[in-house]
């Protein structure tokens, strides 16, 4: 049996094939900590590095409280900071 690492690792790969599919994923959404660090491809250390370094958050979450992030905004943000390519 497959562990539960390896299955998010495996989500993780098939969720970015496709630069096409990557694209379609930046519309007007609102999204968690989890699934922007899936569509940044990066660990959730790094996300919280970002988000002290001003990345904007429309909600801080907390205790029965989720994260939301427009994705809009992220990229612009991550855009213009140089961690993205335009």
């Amino acid at each position: 049996m497959r562990s539960s690492n390896y299955l998010r690792q495996a989500k993780r790969r098939n969720h970015n094939k496709g630069e096409s599919n990557r694209k379609s994923q930046w519309q007007d959404r609102v999204v968690g900590k989890y699934q922007l660090s899936l569509m940044l491809d990066i660990n959730r250390a790094q996300l919280d590095s970002w988000i002290k370094e001003g990345m904007p958050v429309l909600q801080h979450g907390g205790l029965n409280k989720e994260w939301e992030f427009d994705l809009v905004e992220i990229r612009a943000w991550a855009t213009a900071n140089g961690y993205l390519k335009s």
